[in-house]
């Protein structure tokens, strides 16, 4: 499912956190792991010419050897963990890089720690996350800050959680979600998040009607109904499933998630004609920016088996 993995990195210390999922996926499939850092070097000197233009690979190699201390460091720090990994640097953005890399290196996961305001671990919206999951395939597996809380006690994939929205989509994201429990072994939850309903009223020509009361009663029985069926085409792993009643769907997944120790969130994101309609505003972007463990993000019609059985 995840022969070769590839790790970006902007040098920060939120780099780490990653290590443990990357190391439990590596032993898992024997994946092949890539720290790839980009670093601005001459990249925005492209203007000089003649004798000028050799201080351009002056300025390449003064900056590759800043980066490599502690893409060394990273490595040994894997290294310690099981996890032999090779180290790849380029001159020019990450943001502008990562998807040519990726797709040189046959990469099956895009590993992205989440820190801060930076440039491609700052606001999903046109990041590097966005544009992986934009103009690729690839799943991407993100961690952030307040994956540090729980990193320590983390050991594997042992729970994993997939919000689902009942779209079109619908089952396709389950299958794969399926697959990714199946691989690791885990069982599944699946949620579903409605938003609570008030006191209704219909306007008739005879007036105004109040609807019952108990009608958002019947509306969650319905969907649990619903979320119950689905849950019962996973056939390969332990399934659960529960409506959730929130304001909003990113902070129902997100309490789900805490509640019961979720280990792995796995997010369909759906729609390819524009960044906001795949990311932003969604359950997705919040998910991946506040979420205590790490996020799988799927792109709609990806499955392991699939990738498997093409290779």
């Amino acid at each position: 499912m995840f022969d070769h993995i590839l790790l970006l990195t902007d040098l920060s210390d939120t780099t780490r956190l990653a290590f443990k999922p990357i190391a439990h996926i590596a032993s898992i499939f024997g994946s092949d792991v890539t720290i790839f850092h980009a670093f601005r070097g001459s990249s925005e000197l492209f203007y000089l010419e003649g004798e000028a233009s050799q201080l351009l690979k002056i300025i390449d190699e003064a900056d590759r050897s800043r980066a490599m201390p502690k893409l060394e460091e990273f490595q040994a720090e894997l290294a310690a963990l099981g996890v032999k990994a090779d180290i790849m640097t380029r001159v020019g953005s990450t943001f502008d890089l990562a998807v040519d890399i990726l797709q040189e290196l046959g990469t099956d996961l895009v590993v992205i720690p989440i820190q801060g305001h930076h440039e491609f671990t700052g606001r999903v919206l046109g990041s590097t996350t966005a544009r992986i999951i934009r103009d690729t395939d690839v799943p991407v597996l993100t961690v952030n800050e307040k994956f540090s809380e729980g990193v320590a006690g983390w050991k594997n994939f042992d729970k994993i959680l997939h919000p689902v929205d009942f779209s079109g989509a619908t089952n396709d994201s389950v299958r794969a979600a399926e697959d990714v429990a199946a691989e690791f072994g885990g069982s599944l939850s699946l949620v579903h998040v409605v938003e609570p309903q008030g006191e209704q009223t219909l306007q008739t020509p005879e007036g105004e009607i109040v609807l019952p009361k108990d009608i958002h009663y019947q509306l969650k029985s319905r969907l649990q109904a619903h979320l119950s069926e689905v849950a019962h085409t996973v056939t390969r792993v332990p399934a659960f499933w529960q409506v959730i009643v929130d304001n909003k769907p990113g902070s129902g997944v997100m309490s789900y998630a805490d509640k019961n120790g979720a280990d792995l969130i796995v997010i369909p994101t759906i729609g390819s004609d524009t960044v906001r309609n795949i990311l932003l505003g969604s359950v997705a972007e919040h998910v991946i920016k506040n979420a205590r463990c790490p996020v799988l993000t799927i792109r709609h019609g990806w499955t392991g088996r699939k990738r498997r059985a093409a290779a």
